[in-house]
């Protein structure tokens, strides 16, 4: 078969596949430029309140003795201390599973509920991330650089990729107003 007749037959056969993963890099694209746009007016939420402050309240509620302290983004106990940075805060495994979540066939309905469960549930898998990262830089710091790096940014992409799959398990074949539809 000849190489432009393969390509046509291709993209003829995989033509939903291909438009999920353009859509995709493009919500993606978007998304992540976004972010970066307005991230000098969302920093003191999202790194100092919705992940620092949160992850001290975890840490004391764990450990009531550490009495971890919130400097902006500096958690601090005695004299310890470990700061959470711009990369920290999981918006990129979030923008992922959006960009999924929208590239994605199903009804808009299920689009922003799946957006909105999938983000606090890469939020919360976050928070718990950073409250590891403490207690690893404090009491482990010889594996701290491969439990952030590694294991902890590849466990919420990890969420973040199950929740996709389990959510659009849930709601595939269904059309906009959420009944099942025949797929070709």
């Amino acid at each position: 078969m000849e190489p432009v007749r393969y390509l046509k037959l291709f993209i003829k056969s995989n033509r939903s596949e291909i438009r999920f993963f353009l859509l995709f890099i493009l919500y993606f694209v978007l998304a992540q430029g976004l972010h970066y746009i307005i991230y000098p007016v969302t920093d003191p939420l999202l790194v100092h309140e919705l992940n620092a402050r949160a992850s001290a309240t975890i840490i004391n509620l764990v450990t009531p003795g550490e009495n971890c302290l919130v400097e902006g983004s500096l958690l601090r106990s005695g004299k310890f201390e470990v700061r959470v940075i711009e990369g920290c805060t999981g918006t990129e495994g979030m923008l992922l599973l959006v960009a999924a979540i929208w590239a994605f066939k199903m009804s808009l309905g299920k689009k922003l509920l799946g957006s909105l469960i999938g983000c606090f549930i890469v939020y919360l898998a976050n928070l718990m991330r950073i409250v590891a990262l403490y207690y690893c830089l404090k009491y482990r710091p010889d594996i701290f650089e491969v439990v952030h790096i590694y294991i902890g940014q590849i466990l919420l992409i990890f969420i973040a990729l199950l929740f996709f799959v389990l959510w659009t398990g849930r709601f595939a074949g269904t059309g906009t107003d959420g009944r099942l539809s025949k797929t070709t």
